[in-house]
């Protein structure tokens, strides 16, 4: 049994990773850890009713570590205190998970990469990407880290375009360049609520990715146009569309056979995968997905992105190169 421990007690933990977690048999998540111990515990007892298997909750996460001595744990905090408890875990020798997830969603975003990987479209050249909602006070109500700058460390681009960021990256390959703007035009906050960037490929390939926390409503949807034909993917009343250049569907990726790989509805699937995942990892039976180099390319690619609207200029990656 892998025992895991949770730091942060947020939207994003209480109603994706901890039931994802659960559904894992070789899990177990033996303590929650919140900036407040009240709001860790509101948390525990609405997930765990009963007193039986509930976990312990901490509010200072050192203690959390040295009390339990974890095999794993999952990192749900505000992006500020990411890299300083993920060290922290690292060095007590346990195996870290820290947000975010792949997106759009996990079956979805497979039948894409197969369908552009098999060559149904052809040779892709280019790749459209957005991610967009009416903002965090829609999805998680108080929690005001945010929009403050000392701790999100950015806003739109980065809570939802890091997502598509990476699954373009996935798809398309390495990123040679970055261009972007961003911008306030819709909230009174810190950060950004807008922004985009073009994304210059290896392969010479251009990807555009799109974030918004002033878009409703709600919508994330990915387009990728190769020589022989086009994935269409989230658009209303178009869950999913692989044809060819005809417009006929691409052989093998007709949207019934598509969508019986997974279901659009279970907006928990990619939780529950990624959860499986790790737990699977640890145990030796896969690998990685994603590692930490695709959450690194996937962020580098954002800083670049903030780096070039401050300077106008397009920015080589790496960025350390």
């Amino acid at each position: 049994m892998i025992k895991i421990a949770i730091a942060g007690a947020g939207a994003i933990t209480e109603r994706a990773h901890i039931p994802a977690l659960r559904s894992v048999a070789d899990a177990q998540i033996v303590a929650i850890q919140s900036r407040t111990a009240d709001k860790a515990e509101r948390v525990a007892r609405a997930i765990w009713p009963d007193d039986a298997g509930r976990p312990n909750v901490y509010s200072d996460f050192d203690e959390m570590l040295a009390r339990e001595r974890p095999d794993a744990v999952g990192i749900f905090t505000p992006n500020y205190l990411h890299c300083e408890f993920t060290v922290k875990a690292l060095s007590a020798g346990a195996h870290v998970l820290v947000e975010k997830p792949m997106a759009p969603t996990a079956a979805a975003a497979r039948a894409i990469k197969d369908a552009v990987t098999s060559g149904a479209i052809g040779r892709p050249h280019s790749i459209r990407a957005r991610l967009s909602h009416g903002g965090p006070e829609s999805w998680a109500p108080g929690q005001k880290w945010f929009t403050t700058a000392s701790e999100a460390g950015g806003g739109a681009m980065l809570d939802l375009g890091v997502h598509v960021a990476d699954l373009a990256i996935w798809i398309m390959g390495e990123v040679d360049s970055v261009s972007g703007q961003v911008g306030i035009l819709a909230k009174q906050i810190e950060v950004e609520d807008t922004g985009a960037m073009i994304m210059h490929f290896k392969s010479g390939a251009i990807g555009v990715v799109e974030a918004s926390w002033s878009s409703m409503p709600a919508l994330s949807a990915i387009e990728i146009y190769g020589d022989e034909g086009r994935v269409m993917a989230g658009y209303p009343r178009q869950d999913i569309a692989i044809v060819r250049a005809d417009g006929s569907p691409a052989p093998g990726f007709s949207r019934d056979e598509v969508m019986s790989r997974f279901d659009p509805r279970d907006l928990l699937a990619p939780f529950r995968e990624l959860a499986a995942n790790f737990v699977g990892a640890i145990q030796g039976r896969v690998k990685p997905s994603p590692d930490g180099n695709d959450g690194l390319r996937a962020v580098e690619a954002v800083e670049a992105c903030y780096l070039s609207s401050r300077t106008g200029t397009r920015i080589r990656l790496p960025l350390d190169s």
